[in-house]
Order: structure tokens, then sequence, then C-alpha cells
């Protein structure tokens, strides 16, 4: 009886998925507190910030945050990376990234961040300056 239970929980165990490492309540807001999750922000915002929790994510990694102007109109070329912001994982079990407001302000368009983990992106988060 001990021998089919073992097996029967090894069977139970393989047929769970694995839980991959990544980000979880991955929040953009115009406020540093992560307040309210915004997908629009208008012209004059003076800062865009994300934030998020990582899951199983190992300490030893390198999280990367890229801010990507998918489409402003001509302001820059289709899909250009605005800045990239390296960090390194250790005890942290969140992250946050922020961009300011250009001179002139945002051009109108869409935009994405993406969250990598050691090069390889595993989200990525659209929003848009209307």
């Amino acid at each position: 009886m001990k021998s089919v239970l073992v097996a029967v929980a090894a069977l139970v165990a393989l047929s769970l998925p694995a839980h991959a490492a990544g980000f979880d309540n991955i929040v953009l807001s115009g406020t540093k507190d992560g307040g309210t999750p915004q997908s629009s922000f208008p012209v004059d915002t003076p800062v865009i910030y994300v934030s998020a929790d990582l899951v199983d994510i190992a300490p030893t990694s390198k999280i990367t945050f890229s801010w990507v102007s998918v489409d402003s109109h001509g302001a820059a070329p289709e899909n250009y990376t605005i800045d990239k912001v390296d960090l390194d994982v250790g005890a942290n079990n969140e992250a946050d990234s922020q961009l300011t407001k250009p001179t002139a302000g945002w051009p109108e368009g869409t935009y994405r961040v993406d969250l990598a983990i050691d090069g390889t992106v595993a989200e990525s988060v659209p929003f848009s300056i209307p």
C-alpha cells in the first residue's frame, strides 16, 4: 500500500504545472507610490513609473526594464528603445523603474515597458499617450 501512495504522490507532483519565475502585480502609474494603475497618460505627465513583484527570480539574476516607443508618429523610429534600466535581483522581492517626460512633452503614440529576466522578456506592458 505504501508503494501505491508513493506512486500516486509522484504522479500528482509530475502533473502539476511548474511555476515559472517572473513578475506579478505590475503597475504603471503617474505616481511614485504605484497608486492607481494607468494605461494612458497625458502629454504633460512628469514621470511614468512601473513597479512589479518579483516571483521566484534567482537572487543572481538581472532584470531589465526597457522603455520602448512603439509608434510615436515619427517622433522616434518604430520600436525605439528610449531607455533601459538593469537591476540585480539580490534579496529584493519587488522592483521599479521610471521614465521622465522629455522637455517638449511626451509625443502622442503607443509605448510599452518590457520586463526581462537575464535578457529574456517575460512581460510587456503597453501604454499610450493620447
